[in-house]
């Protein structure tokens, strides 16, 4: 083989030797930052390929900072030749520099990185004679390629990283705000259960065609005696504790709220397995699909047991009250029975004398017919001046229910001056009024407001039995402020001011044959009508007492 061949053969042996060894290079650039990798490469084409200056600069073409390094002192003026050369630092042609004029000879190469150079330069130069040969020029281009391939991967997986992490980031703040919102409404499925054990109100869905139970709370569970840890009851279950004598309203209701749309109640008893009873209230809302095929059925049920029990328990105390005051009222009417059949007699005497009188001028030979039906006119009266006596009388042994009414007080007070009067008399005692006219009336209990009056004012002559000197009850009204003020004063024996509170207390009498429960049954009275009962005692003669009744609007009308 010829000398010249043999050394071609070496060179080209030697070229792919280290065309190998570029190429295993780029695996040692993965994940390196970029300016380790321009530095790198610099580092190789000066070891590997024996240059005496190497210089690279890879760009990030879409306008990132670019990546520079250096290596070797063979072309020291190439910073200064490079920003001085007509084309600027930016060439898209290699292009070779036969004399870098220093003081040794030296030849340089400047070969672009990428299409038109937008990747990129790479820049070499060498004291030897034959340098750059093409060998040369393609294993710095190989090279370079190699190493900005590395860069964009850098970049890339830069990039990537970020991204990641962005990702990370975005994921553990959402992540963060899950538990928040988790610990929220856990916070809140918490104090929900509170509230609904607190208020023995439970939730419930069920779906509206299949009747199937699709949701129960904790609460709800427990009101029809359900374990809520052994899962969620069916309708049926359910449904089988329901009272079977209240099963037939909550389907009517539900079959109403079925094809109506609009909401449900209803009020039924759940009999437990242990035979309790409990009261519930149910408030159901029906929530139909878009296309109106079925749908669900919201609702609440509450435990009213004890609010049932403490309603019957009022009704119970207030029947005891009514049956209290009507005893008090026949047990007054009993005492005052000489009083009222001397009041009932003088208008039936005056009536029996007026027919007596009519009689004798119609029996005449030449009849007073003028004078005659002037006495049967005053007899009219006077019979029925009895009759309303006795209607008062009979309104007060009446033993019915509550009716409400448009009173008029001061009719009242007037009746009832009519109806004590002779009691007052038989003791010297003259009774005063001092009546507002015009007052509104109050809507409120005739009978009851009555016993209230009369006890009152017997309370005031039974003070001033054993009183000398002058008697006098005086009973006043008047309005203010939306209210009625009535208030009946004595002058007799007084009322010590620590005793003006206790005489409202059942069973407590500052009379030898007192029960001590008229003025507790007239302070409930007043109280019931929204009013207030007091007395005012004083260390001297007499004592008043007053009560306030509301006037309403429908008292006006």
């Amino acid at each position: 083989m010829p000398a010249e061949s043999h050394a071609e053969s070496t060179a080209l042996r030697k070229a792919l030797r280290e065309l190998v060894a570029l190429s295993t290079i780029p695996a040692a650039w993965v994940g390196r930052e970029p300016p380790v990798i321009a530095a790198g490469l610099a580092d190789v084409l000066v070891g590997s390929l024996r240059l005496d200056f190497a210089f690279v600069r890879l760009c990030d073409p879409r306008g990132g900072t670019a990546a520079e390094g250096s290596r070797g002192n063979g072309w020291e003026a190439f910073p200064e030749w490079l920003r001085t050369h007509p084309g600027g630092d930016h060439f898209s042609c290699k292009e070779i520099v036969a004399d870098l004029g220093g003081a040794e000879p030296c030849r340089g190469v400047l070969i672009p990185v990428g299409v038109n150079g937008e990747a990129g330069l790479v820049a070499a130069a060498c004291a030897r004679t034959d340098f750059p040969s093409e060998i040369d020029q393609l294993l710095l281009s190989v090279a370079a390629n190699h190493a900005a391939a590395a860069f964009q991967n850098a970049l890339l997986r830069h990039e990537l990283d970020m991204k990641v992490a962005e990702l990370r980031e975005a994921r553990n703040e959402l992540e963060m705000k899950v538990a928040e919102r988790t610990a929220d409404l856990r916070r809140s499925e918490a104090y929900l259960a509170d509230a609904q054990r607190l208020t023995h109100t439970g939730s419930w869905a069920c779906n509206i065609n299949t009747r199937k139970s699709v949701h129960s709370s904790a609460e709800h569970s427990r009101l029809y005696g359900f374990d809520p840890d052994n899962g969620l009851p069916s309708f049926e279950e359910f449904w089988q504790r329901v009272h079977p004598e209240d099963q037939a309203g909550i389907v009517e209701a539900l079959e109403r709220a079925n094809s109506t749309g609009k909401d449900f109640e209803a009020h039924f008893r759940v009999v437990l397995p242990d035979g309790t009873t409990r009261f519930i209230y149910c408030v159901g809302h029906p929530v139909f699909n878009p296309s109106g095929d079925g749908g669900v059925l919201l609702g609440i049920s509450m435990d009213i047991t004890e609010r049932r029990r403490a309603d019957e328990e009022r009704e119970r105390l207030r029947q005891v009250q009514a049956d209290l005051a009507h005893l008090s009222r026949v047990t007054t009417m009993g005492e005052l029975t000489a009083s009222l059949a001397h009041e009932i007699r003088q208008p039936i005497a005056a009536a029996a004398t007026n027919a007596k009188t009519c009689l004798r001028w119609l029996g005449r030979d030449y009849p007073n017919v003028e004078e005659a039906s002037q006495a049967a006119a005053r007899m009219v009266k006077d019979v029925t001046r009895a009759g309303e006596i006795i209607s008062s009388i009979s309104l007060m042994f009446k033993k019915d229910a509550l009716q409400r009414e448009l009173v008029d007080v001061n009719e009242l007070i007037r009746e009832m001056n009519v109806l004590l009067r002779s009691e007052a008399n038989r003791y010297s005692i003259s009774i005063r009024t001092e009546l507002v006219e015009d007052i509104p009336k109050v809507m409120a209990d005739r009978v009851q407001l009555q016993q209230v009056l009369m006890n009152l004012m017997l309370n005031g002559i039974d003070a001033m039995k054993e009183t000398s000197g002058e008697s006098e009850l005086t009973i006043k009204s008047e309005a203010n402020r939306g209210q009625l003020l009535i208030s009946v004063s004595d002058t007799g024996v007084g009322l010590p001011q620590e005793q003006a509170d206790q005489i409202f207390r059942a069973f407590f009498t500052t009379k030898d044959k007192g029960t001590g429960m008229g003025l507790p049954i007239s302070r409930s009275i007043i109280e019931s009508h929204g009013g207030r009962l007091w007395a005012t005692g004083a260390s001297g003669p007499g004592a008043t007492f007053q009560f306030t009744l509301p006037v309403t609007v429908a008292a006006h009308a």
